[in-house]
């Protein structure tokens, strides 16, 4: 399964940060994206198993969290080593 560019940068945020997150923590913490291209990223992600979530009704307002489940690591990983095989070329030589 290819993933969108913003679904993209929403699971490497989610796989990177490894705790639950609120929506607009995500939002606000992945760069160039608005929040709503956010949330429509997160209910993707959670509609095809990669993210998980659910409501903390903890504090003075509800808020949803979300995580990223096993399903989104292994797809994030697949998505990172297509990048590499297919624009590997763009890398600097080191030799």
């Amino acid at each position: 399964m290819r993933l969108a560019r913003n679904q993209l940068e929403v699971l490497n945020l989610l796989a990177a940060v490894d705790r639950e997150m609120a929506g607009i923590e995500v939002a606000d913490a992945v760069g160039g994206l608005g929040r709503s291209s956010a949330y429509a990223s997160l209910a993707a992600l959670q509609r095809d198993g990669m993210a998980s979530a659910r409501w903390d009704v903890s504090g003075p307002r509800p808020r949803r969290m979300f995580k990223v489940t096993p399903l989104g690591k292994e797809a994030l990983a697949t998505e990172k080593a297509r990048a590499e095989t297919n624009y590997g070329w763009l890398a600097p030589r080191t030799s």
